[in-house]
């Protein structure tokens, strides 16, 4: 993955061959940040919407419990996205002001099994192999 522009335009590289695909998501200003240049998008809840599908599809062809366990982390981040975007949306959040108020939000408890060596705090900063998975 290349950075082109943080929080909004990634370059991906494709398996298969050595093309790449560009992912952009929107752009626009609000009431806690202000953008020169604004573009329309994908919203990351559209994005685990499509993540959220083609894993059950993968599921439907060979089914284990790290695919169930995937499906059910992605529901729960569009879960969170949802709840951030409903909480924001009724106190103006982004729009109007840059108080937003989590104080009620719970976080949710994860273990890991233990012969994983990574976690999902560092998965992100792995390199990546060929075959488009971390190195280890």
């Amino acid at each position: 993955m290349k950075i082109i522009d943080p929080g909004h335009i990634y370059e991906l590289r494709q398996l298969g061959d050595d093309s790449t695909q560009i992912i952009k998501f929107i752009k626009r200003s609000g009431g806690s940040v202000h953008y020169d240049q604004e573009w329309s998008g994908l919203q990351s809840q559209e994005v685990l919407r499509a993540l959220i599908d083609r894993t059950k599809y993968l599921y439907d062809i060979l089914p284990c419990k790290e695919t169930t366990e995937a499906i059910r982390h992605l529901q729960i981040a569009l879960y969170w996205y949802e709840v951030r975007a409903l909480r924001r949306k009724r106190s103006e959040t982004n729009r109007t002001t840059l108080n937003h108020d989590d104080s009620n939000t719970t976080t949710e408890l994860f273990n890991y099994p233990s012969d994983i060596p990574f976690t999902e705090i560092d998965i992100e900063l792995r390199p990546i192999g060929s075959d488009g998975h971390i190195i280890l």
